[in-house]
């Protein structure tokens, strides 16, 4: 074992608010023996001095760096700088409930990688459940067909499997779904995964969830990159879905001509449920309801 057991990797960018109740939740860990590593990418609030609130509590450093733009260059540089065995991510907008870091190390001998769910929470109140998933044999392919189901800021995993896939992609293409294209690497590599059917934290969305064109740009970039590990079968289911999040991102948006093309597309496999919903969003559209 090293120094740590658990290194927590919190990427940050100008949330210091949001950053004191991230790090309130490790004070309250019922675990303790873990380092933090706040990876704070250029901010220009008072985020240093939140940090330092907490020397005296918790063992934790901060590194900061010149604005990248995204989370994938601040974790890289926790993750160079973590001692634990056992690496954590913790988006620092989300928190841990107490028993976090206990719940999931009961795992570590046998898995490399745990995860679970979050509670989802807005400005107002809890709205809901960010669900994780038990994955199909297929990993890779379970992941593109059916979407992410590993949360970010739940996952534990071990540091010499971090070590193998190596560093978070800094591809500026997949921005927003680094972690997801992390996932299907991870796969790639150990079946040892472990997912808990039950919220350990919270998913912060506050009340401005925030959608764009670019975001589904990116997601078929990251389709394009693992396209050819799919069969045929597969590829369809897969286009399928990248159709129908790509309809529901622009629904949002009030583009509803692509969103309407959008849900047509993604009508191509028999999938019963994502048919229904995407035939209800298709009506929606023609009605311009959003």
């Amino acid at each position: 074992m090293g120094v740590f057991f658990v290194s927590i990797i919190i990427p940050t960018y100008n949330r210091a608010n949001d950053l004191d109740r991230c790090l309130k939740s490790l004070q309250n860990q019922t675990c303790k023996n873990f380092e933090v590593l706040v990876c704070d990418d250029g901010s220009t609030d008072n985020t240093e001095e939140i940090v330092a609130k907490y020397n005296s509590i918790l063992t934790i450093k901060y590194i900061k760096d010149d604005n990248f733009g995204g989370p994938a260059r601040p974790r890289n540089n926790g993750i160079s700088e973590a001692k634990g065995d056992w690496i954590c991510f913790l988006d620092s907008d989300d928190w841990w409930y107490p028993n976090k870091l206990q719940e999931s190390i009961t795992y570590t001998n046998d898995y490399d990688l745990i995860h679970h769910d979050l509670d989802i929470y807005t400005n107002k109140e809890k709205k809901g459940i960010a669900k994780g998933r038990v994955l199909n044999n297929n990993m890779v392919s379970d992941l593109l067909v059916n979407g992410n189901g590993i949360i970010n800021s739940s996952v534990v995993i071990r540091k010499s499997i971090v070590e193998t896939v190596g560093k978070i992609t800094e591809d500026k293409n997949l921005i927003a779904v680094e972690d997801y294209d992390y996932w299907i690497r991870v796969t790639k590599v150990t079946n040892r995964i472990m997912y808990l059917d039950k919220s350990f934290g919270g998913y912060w969305v506050g009340e401005n969830i925030s959608y764009s064109v670019k975001q589904i740009d990116r997601a078929k970039s990251l389709l394009d990159k693992y396209f050819q590990d799919l069969s045929i079968s597969e590829q369809k289911l897969a286009i399928s879905l990248h159709q129908f999040n790509a309809a529901r991102m622009y629904h949002y948006l009030s583009m509803y001509t692509e969103a309407s093309n959008s849900y047509l597309e993604s009508l191509s496999v028999n999938n019963l449920k994502r048919t229904l919903k995407a035939i209800g969003g298709f009506l929606m559209c023609r009605f311009r309801i959003k």
